[in-house]
């Protein structure tokens, strides 16, 4: 059997096991710095841990307290799981939850005592949980009147909240059903999920494990509060959902559950119900190519789809246009997420912090094309759907890589006659076996042929003039170092031994002296934002409106690794010329949800977005190493900032 104990009583019992004789109430409230109150009410608790009704604490009104049972008392401590916030994080949880299942008030007095901080603290905490709970268009707020809290808002939206923080405090166990059984003592997620699982295999309904566990959640909260009497606050027709097969298994689900755990589900909260289920459905696709799309979704959402990979064709330069593979899975997501955003519900994405951590410029392409749906639809996405279309993009951009890998097809143009042409063809092909095809040997007056051929680039012995939408340079017929060196360049074709090298011109370039910055004192984000954006502006590198931009792109997705670093930056380049910013804050602060303490505030000048690849691959993976933030934050000037970065050497 477990037992669920604050840090704080356990303290109580270990300090009344320590003392033989009686104990007064002051003076235990004294040791664990507490209130009279605070002490009555644990030991009232645990002794209610007993099923018997068997005193463990027992009191006297002239003496004070003693163990009554020293071997149940130590039994208890043996198997007690605590249940109290050790930091910050799980303090804001904790009152949020608190905030969420107590119908009444919360007084900050009885609040701090329970969790062993100052009331100062609490009233700290109360800007950062405004701020939660207002996130996702939530219309939540935590109201102070005198020495009192409460959490004003719709049930809904309550509702909403709760399950994110449930998802959160699941730490990385996102499928683990039997880690959120602890949030619900009085509804069986067992015997949800079986009926769940029953009804939408009755109706063919496809649903994946995600989806699942999703639902499994969102319902066994709606059962808890239908229990405890806190029901929906809206009130909505259901002539346009009665007949889809949502509200079918929504229906026959909340029969279901209403038999086990004996409560009425009312209309709107069966409605609430298979609008949870909307968007759900794992859509089965057997298209192979994009004209086979347009008999299983409608013109709208191929249009948008089209429209938003033009929009990443332009924006950032690849083009996923011709990928029909993306072109279809988002198009069929991107039907189903606006169906959800539209109706209000919200699908956890428990690989979203790894997401951005892994693959952060994946994730901006993503945070991008949100940007681009809300400017399209009006519709705003939220940060778990951005990660679900980043996976898309991510399966897309490694099949785009692996074309980019494939041997390049060269149109060779060498005038000099038949003896260069050959010892130029025999170096390539001895050099380039794996990475360059040449499609033939041309003549000036041949570049029909070579436009019919449609090589990726031209090598020329002499200029060459033409209006050809294809890369071409100029190169020697005899092939010599500095050929190499330009080919390499053209073809993306870095080596050990240039790669430092080329790190280090990047680092010179890109990052500034005067735009160092170290020991700064903020208490959060926005105001770092504020000051690194406005230097950069003042410097001439920005136009004024930059810290506006980069805002704005962070109240879509934190920019913050969860590794001590964020990389804030708008969504459009913007910038007159191209650097780095760097602040080393004197202690980390919160930034969205995770600590930072390094801040590297990109400004890129529009053209310039490939320049930096090779250095932004090179910072991604040194902050992301053991130690490699840690070293960098204890920079003691810029050069040595510099160098240490340099240092952590780049590795394929």
């Amino acid at each position: 059997m477990e037992y669920y104990l604050y840090t704080r009583q356990k303290t109580l019992l270990r300090f009344l096991l320590t003392r033989k004789d009686w104990v007064k109430g002051q003076e235990i409230a004294a040791a664990l710095g507490v209130t009279d109150r605070t002490v009555r009410n644990d030991i009232a608790y645990i002794n209610s841990l007993t099923k018997d009704n068997e005193e463990i604490i027992t009191s006297m009104k002239s003496k004070g307290y003693r163990i009554k049972n020293c071997e149940k008392a130590r039994e208890i401590l043996k198997l007690a799981r605590v249940d109290s916030p050790d930091n910050p994080d799980e303090r804001v949880n904790y009152i949020l939850k608190k905030l969420i299942f107590d119908k009444k008030e919360l007084d900050i007095y009885q609040l701090a005592d329970e969790i062993m901080v100052s009331e100062s603290t609490i009233v700290g905490d109360l800007k950062r949980i405004n701020k939660i709970v207002s996130a996702n268009n939530r219309d939540l707020k935590v109201i102070k009147k005198s020495s009192k809290i409460f959490l004003k808002g719709s049930e809904k939206d309550k509702r909403s909240l709760l399950s994110e923080l449930l998802f959160k405090e699941t730490n990385g166990s996102f499928f683990d059903v039997s880690k959120y059984k602890k949030y619900f003592k009085d509804v069986d997620l067992d015997l949800i999920q079986k009926h769940l699982l029953e009804t939408v295999k009755k109706y063919s309904f496809s649903i994946n494990e995600m989806a699942v566990v999703n639902l499994l959640i969102h319902i066994a909260i709606t059962v808890d509060r239908i229990k405890n009497k806190n029901l929906l606050d809206i009130y909505t027709s259901c002539r346009n959902m009665v007949n889809t097969m949502e509200y079918k298994i929504a229906k026959e689900l909340c029969t279901k559950l209403e038999d086990e755990f004996q409560i009425k589900f009312p209309p709107e909260e069966v409605l609430y119900v298979s609008y949870l289920i909307l968007g759900r459905e794992k859509i089965q696709c057997t298209c192979t190519n994009r004209d086979e799309l347009k008999d299983i979704v409608e013109p709208y959402y191929i249009s948008l789809t089209v429209a938003l990979l033009n929009s990443i064709a332009t924006e950032y330069g690849i083009d996923f246009t011709r990928d029909d593979t993306l072109l279809i899975g988002l198009c069929l997501h991107l039907k189903i997420m606006y169906c959800r955003i539209k109706n209000g519900m919200v699908l956890r994405n428990p690989l979203l912090e790894d997401l951005k951590r892994r693959y952060p410029f994946i994730f901006e392409i993503a945070v991008f094309l949100a940007r681009e749906f809300y400017r399209l639809t009006g519709l705003q996405v939220n940060e778990d759907e951005i990660g679900f279309i980043a996976l898309h993009l991510g399966a897309a951009f490694e099949r785009y890589t692996e074309k980019q890998n494939f041997p390049k097809r060269v149109a060779i143009v060498c005038p000099t006659g038949y003896t260069t042409s050959n010892i130029l063809l025999s170096k390539i092909n001895s050099i380039y076996k794996e990475k360059i095809k040449v499609l033939g040997v041309f003549s000036f007056m041949e570049l029909d042929s070579i436009k019919k051929d449609n090589p990726d680039f031209i090598f020329t012995t002499v200029p060459l003039e033409h209006d050809l939408p294809i890369n071409t340079i100029v190169i020697s017929p005899f092939l010599d170092e500095k050929d190499k060196k330009l080919i390499d360049k053209t073809l993306n074709l870095y080596y050990a031994e240039s790669k430092a090298e080329s790190l280090r011109s990047e680092a010179d370039k890109f990052f500034k002296e005067e735009l160092f910055y170290k020991n700064l004192v903020f208490q959060n984000e926005f105001q770092v934002i504020d000051f690194m954006a406005k230097e950069l502006h003042e410097k001439g590198y920005v136009p004024q409106n930059y810290p506006q931009l980069v805002i704005e792109r962070e109240k879509l997705s934190s920019t913050s690794f969860g590794n001590l670093v964020a990389i804030p930056h708008p969504v459009l380049i913007s910038a007159y010329e191209t650097v780095i910013s760097v602040a080393i804050l004197d202690k980390p602060i919160m930034w969205g949800k995770h600590k930072v303490q390094l801040v590297l505030m990109f400004a890129i000048k529009p053209g310039d977005r490939k320049k930096l690849d090779f250095l932004y691959n090179h910072i991604i993976d040194a902050i992301d190493r053991p130690g490699g933030v840690n070293s960098l934050i204890e920079s003691r000037d810029f050069y040595d900032f510099k160098s240490r970065l340099l240092n952590l050497n780049y590795e394929n």
